[in-house]
């Protein structure tokens, strides 16, 4: 039931300012931590780049080198049969 116009004292309206600044206070310590945590990730994720960028580096050659060994043998097999 309406009865008017609320008067609000003093005291409520420095409620809701605290209450406020409470809030904002809690959004920017979850976008700080937001940050840390998506910094740390991103290393995490950079790191495990370099390693397949490593590995990468060195299985293609080898993987090369297997299908040129795999081939010889083949055909040396394919002409002595």
């Amino acid at each position: 039931m309406y009865a008017g116009a609320m008067e609000r004292t003093l005291r409520d309206i420095l409620e809701w300012v605290v209450l406020g600044l409470l809030v904002v206070v809690g959004v920017l310590l979850a976008f700080w931590l937001g940050g840390w945590i998506f910094t740390f990730l991103g290393k995490v994720l950079l790191a495990l780049s370099d390693l397949i960028l490593l590995l990468l580096k060195y299985a293609v050659p080898v993987l090369i080198l297997a299908a040129i060994g795999y081939g010889v043998v083949y055909l040396l097999q394919r002409r002595q049969a």
